[in-house]
């Protein structure tokens, strides 16, 4: 059977429902409040309830590890400790790990068990009593091609198939979703920071004054080069990304964004992006300060386990999923040196295989973080990403 042509009604649909979604990147937003809005844009284009799930469920995740920092989702009960059991030792298909490795970014339940989601464990003990049989699996990719999450769409019995249409707008709209799941990431760190060298927030008017700045942010301005010029506190170079931003939007037509690095006066660099929804009405613009390259996860793993810098690198391509071959041809470094760091890396972290180790690695260093941001979303405060250690 030739495939099914998309209408031109339905082509227009879904170009309109990306051009929301990348606004909304744009607005400033927390993830709760981000994949809020997402939700029904994306539900509308691709119907997926079943059950009592009524929408997607989104888990984000370090890009650094790809190990998962939050489920969330509109009724989600399900204990992050408790998923991250199945994810890392069950013997099971459609796995987070799974589509982030997937270099299409996508698939689904019916794809990878050739037809047969009973071949499924977690198909046959979860899903069916409640009332799922399909799962659309798909990784929130960014353009620069880090993950920063992934998201489960599920339909019931009775219920088409999800079609390539379906599945190429999925793939489509990724990369804008991770991208407001970063920022949102970055809204909930910058707002309630709790580690050095968090980012900053600064929210500055159409008009190009100063509305807010988190304590964060300050710390950051304090670093900024002297002869950058200021105003009101805050150095110039802020509000020209501000103006970006608005010029950004104004060009496009809504959804504005812009992103410099500038050197710090102690030596590192700093990443300052700004973004607005649009440059009519009350928009405002939401400045963010960070790190240029914020990865918390390579010092952590030498501060709790003593491994080498190259040990950290090995450790960081398992964590990623890569096979020895993959891993050692990214290393440069013969499969019999991978090796030898494997075993000194396991010996150092007590373990016996590349499985153990990175179940270790999620239970020292992002457990607490999952288990905090639970108890963040029931409460309704910005979840935060990254690894988290007492």
């Amino acid at each position: 059977m030739p495939p099914v042509s998309l209408s031109l009604s339905m082509r227009h649909a879904q170009q309109m429902a990306l051009e929301r979604i990348r606004r909304l990147s744009c607005a400033g937003l927390d993830v709760a409040g981000y994949l809020d809005e997402v939700n029904p844009i994306v539900s509308h284009v691709v119907p997926n309830q079943a059950g009592e799930q009524k929408a997607p469920y989104w888990y984000t995740v370090d890009p650094a590890s790809h190990l998962v920092t939050s489920v969330y989702g509109q009724g989600c009960d399900v204990e992050p400790s408790e998923y991250m059991k199945w994810e890392l030792f069950a013997e099971d298909v459609m796995k987070t790990a799974d589509v982030l490795a997937n270099p299409r970014g996508v698939q689904t339940l019916h794809e990878v068990t050739d037809g047969h989601p009973e071949r499924s464990p977690i198909y046959k003990e979860t899903m069916v009593p409640h009332g799922m049989s399909q799962e659309l699996l798909v990784a929130l990719r960014s353009s620069t091609g880090e993950n920063w999450g992934a998201t489960r769409l599920n339909r019931a019995p009775g219920d088409p198939m999800f079609s390539p249409h379906e599945i190429g707008f999925m793939a489509a709209a990724a990369p804008l979703i991770a991208e407001g799941v970063r920022r949102g990431l970055l809204v909930g760190e910058a707002t309630d920071p709790d580690q050095p060298n968090a980012p900053g927030l600064a929210v500055i008017g159409l008009d190009g004054r100063l509305e807010s700045t988190s304590s964060s942010a300050q710390e950051w301005f304090a670093r900024f080069p002297a002869d950058h010029g200021w105003q009101d506190g805050v150095p110039i170079s802020v509000f020209a990304v501000a103006a970006d931003a608005v010029r950004d939007a104004e060009q496009g037509g809504g959804g504005g964004a812009s992103t410099v690095r500038i050197p710090m006066m102690d030596g590192g660099w700093a990443v300052v992006q700004g973004a607005v929804l649009s440059a009519n009405g009350d928009s405002a613009v939401t400045v963010i300060i960070e790190p240029a390259h914020p990865n918390r996860i390579a010092p952590l793993l030498m501060s709790i386990y003593g491994l080498t810098d190259r040990e950290r690198e090995v450790t960081r391509q398992v964590m990623l999923g890569g096979s020895t071959t993959e891993v050692a041809g990214h290393l440069r470094m013969s499969p019999h040196t991978l090796q030898q760091h494997l075993k000194n890396i396991f010996e150092k972290t007590c373990v016996s295989s590349r499985g153990e180790l990175v179940a270790k690695i999620y239970f020292d260093c992002y457990d607490l973080r999952a288990r905090d941001n639970h108890e963040r979303i029931r409460v309704q405060r910005s979840i935060r990403g990254g690894p988290k250690v007492n």
